[in-house]
Order: structure tokens, then sequence, then C-alpha cells
């Protein structure tokens, strides 16, 4: 079997290679937390408003479409 590379590079096993290889999208050793500032939160809450608005408009446009078919 092979290796991880981690072992060829360093012999202390506290120094390892932690890179984001394919199937681990940006695995690490331990996930630390961001902080969140006020700049993510008004972020956040613009895209959750945007999908809100998106979905609503999508049920109208239905709704209206299923009217115009009946008639």
């Amino acid at each position: 079997m092979n290796t991880p590379d981690s072992e060829h590079k360093h012999s202390d096993p506290e120094a390892r290679d932690v890179r984001a290889g394919p199937g681990d999208a940006g695995a690490s050793d331990r996930p630390v937390h961001r902080e969140e500032t006020p700049r993510d939160r008004r972020e956040g809450r613009k895209a959750t408003n945007l999908l809100l608005w998106l979905v609503g408009i999508g049920f109208v446009i239905v709704f209206v479409l299923n009217m115009v078919a009946l008639l």
C-alpha cells in the first residue's frame, strides 16, 4: 500500500502536510471556527432575502400560469 506524502516529507509526526487532495475538499487536522463579522451577517441576510423573493416570485408565476391554463 502507498504511504501518504506527509510521511515522506517529515519525520516529525506533528509537522504534517495537511493540503487538500482529491476527495477531501479542504480537510484539516482540526476545524477552526471563523469569526463572523457584521459584513458576513449582512451578506447572509441579503442572500436569504434574495432566495425568499425568488421563491415567492416563482410561486406567483406558477399560480398565474395555472390560472391562465384553466381559462
